[in-house]
């Protein structure tokens, strides 16, 4: 931050209360992005709760790229979710701890992860949480403005 700066990297832009009318008032669109991100999150956690279903937001999705695509290697996992590596190992191994997902090492540094019976046997399960959580944003966001937010994101992640 710059010194003197009036902004606080708190804060959003309608979070932004100041009376010095020389205040950077620029959005803060990744204050933004990270607000929509937690309470997507908080929404997800509360549907998957709801559907009885004992995995957390980031098992979840590992779940949802593994049903599409079993057999990946963690790092695919991570390039696909572009989460850390660190976080995607932990995920994997809860996963495996609960019976979800089966692992056989790839090298010294990589494992290939499927989805177990057992993780196919809540795949309904997490496949009607996530037409719950589109439907949820579709009440939000129509499909136009979607798509053009989408494309918005998908610009950001290529610059």
């Amino acid at each position: 931050m710059v010194e003197g700066s009036t902004i606080s990297p708190l804060l959003c832009y309608n979070d932004m209360k100041t009376n010095n009318s020389s205040a950077y008032t620029m959005p803060n669109v990744g204050c933004k992005i990270g607000k929509v991100y937690q309470k997507l999150s908080s929404q997800l956690e509360s549907s998957l709760a709801e559907s009885g279903l004992n995995i957390t937001a980031s098992e979840y999705l590992v779940m949802r790229v593994l049903y599409g695509n079993d057999g990946l290697q963690q790092c695919e996992i991570v390039d696909t979710l572009g989460k850390d590596k660190a976080s995607v190992c932990r995920t994997v191994a809860s996963l495996a701890r609960k019976g979800y997902v089966t692992t056989e090492p790839v090298s010294h540094k990589c494992l290939r992860v499927w989805v177990s019976d057992q993780g196919r046997k809540i795949q309904h399960l997490i496949d009607n949480v996530a037409l719950k959580r589109h439907k949820a944003l579709e009440a939000v966001v129509n499909a136009g403005e979607m798509d053009i937010f989408v494309k918005v994101l998908d610009q950001i992640l290529d610059n």
